[in-house]
């Protein structure tokens, strides 16, 4: 078959690589010149496979008021009265309810040990060099009453990531690059298994040996127009340099991703959330993050990435309700801070800026599986875990295609359940 992945970002390419691998023609299209140029390009670095979590949650829901009204947040709302954010709150508030949560929850764990899989064996015999390291992740909880009920979690669920609960002096013991006091924590969450990597760098790995592939065709520097439909099927998309036909489409194309659904007809229910990132070249001789750190009570992650030969720290967080790109100051300044508090870091130097739309489902599940236009795939929505779960979303995406997915495997991802 004929088979065309509209976006060139993690989840694009990794669903390109997948179908390409099975045999089928792959035409990959991108608004962009070149792969990853969107909330691939850099991400948080950490491949979080245990703390899979969705952000509508009862805790969520409670903190609600003082997250979208403090300056200081890592969530605000700053599209206005947007209909479709306004629908997309709806459903969220909706899945904040404890049964939601423990659906999407198992959901996530069985795809994320899917995509570790798939990205070791990816890593391996294609032989990519991203920085892929077991640094284990430390996640350090300020408030008692979170430590205690990320305590009981993992009590009630061991499972096989050996996470341990330690005393806010074992966490600063493990992680000696902490510049924080033991009367500052409640204590910390540390699983050994956890991951980190440079996405971007995978992706260009990825993107050198999908060029090597002779079944995979290039129309990138390209924007997609809308759909051009034959008999109630989509039978190609239109561009600005022309028709591009297929057998079967694959929506990858992150936020951008609702508003070709609604040009086809249907509503998918993605709402941009505007993350934002800073890349920090520590002076030699400081102290060196041995361990990903995640400030739960501020949503932020801290990762060690190995830069050729030399250790970077990405800072990454903040979930703003908007669509636009454009980099504000003042939430690079809450990042910049949070460095100099957490490691002694004044990001005043070297240090690069990122912002990202990530495309999020008011459950925080991806949506995978087959549109109500006979024809399209669906693989988008990942919110913030996009480069954790992109390998196990193609998997099965392309296993799906084929028919080799049951129903009840995938039935947690479709789009029936999201709308």
């Amino acid at each position: 078959m004929k088979i065309c992945v509209l976006g060139a970002g993690v989840i694009g390419l990794t669903t390109a690589w997948c179908l390409a691998e099975a045999g089928h023609d792959v035409v990959i299209v991108d608004r962009h010149t070149s792969t990853a140029k969107d909330a691939s390009a850099a991400n948080g670095a950490q491949l979080s496979y245990a703390f899979v979590a969705p952000l509508a949650s009862p805790a969520t829901l409670k903190k609600l008021p003082s997250l979208l009204l403090s300056p200081e947040s890592p969530m605000r709302i700053r599209a206005g009265l947007d209909p479709a954010l306004i629908s997309w709150g709806l459903r969220f508030l909706f899945a904040c309810r404890p049964a939601a949560v423990r659906e999407t929850v198992a959901a996530q764990l069985a795809l994320a040990a899917l995509s570790r899989s798939e990205l070791a064996r990816l890593s391996q015999s294609l032989m990519l060099s991203f920085g892929l390291r077991t640094a284990g992740k430390l996640v350090i909880f300020r408030r008692q009453s979170e430590f205690d009920a990320a305590r009981r979690a993992i009590t009630a669920n061991p499972g096989e990531d050996g996470q341990q609960a330690l005393t806010p002096a074992e966490c600063l013991s493990l992680e000696p690059a902490l510049r924080l006091d033991a009367g500052e924590l409640a204590g910390g969450i540390f699983t050994a298994s956890e991951q980190v990597g440079d996405c971007a760098a995978f992706c260009a790995g990825l993107t050198s040996r999908l060029k090597r592939q002779r079944n995979v065709e290039w129309v990138l520097g390209t924007e997609v127009r809308g759909p051009v439909r034959s008999g109630g099927r989509l039978v190609a998309i239109d561009t600005d340099k022309g028709h591009v036909q297929a057998d079967h489409f694959v929506l990858c194309m992150g936020a951008a991703s609702a508003a070709f659904a609604k040009a086809c007809g249907f509503h998918l229910p993605i709402y941009p959330l505007k993350g934002y990132s800073i890349t920090l070249s520590p002076a030699t001789g400081a102290p060196v993050l041995r361990h990903s750190v995640t400030d739960m009570e501020r949503k932020l992650v801290f990762a060690p990435l190995a830069r050729d030969d030399r250790t970077a720290i990405r800072v990454a967080g903040i979930a703003d309700l908007e669509r636009g790109t454009t980099i504000d100051a003042e939430r690079l300044d809450v990042l910049r801070r949070a460095s100099a508090e957490l490691l002694g870091i004044e990001a005043t130097g070297d240090v690069e800026p990122w912002c990202g739309l990530r495309p999020t489902t008011p459950d925080s599940r991806p949506i995978i599986g087959w549109s109500p236009l006979d024809g399209l795939f669906i693989n988008s929505g990942h919110g913030m875990l996009g480069w954790t779960l992109a390998c196990g979303s193609a998997r099965l995406t392309a296993d799906m295609i084929e028919c080799k997915r049951s129903v009840t495997t995938a039935s947690a991802f479709a789009l029936r359940r999201a709308a």
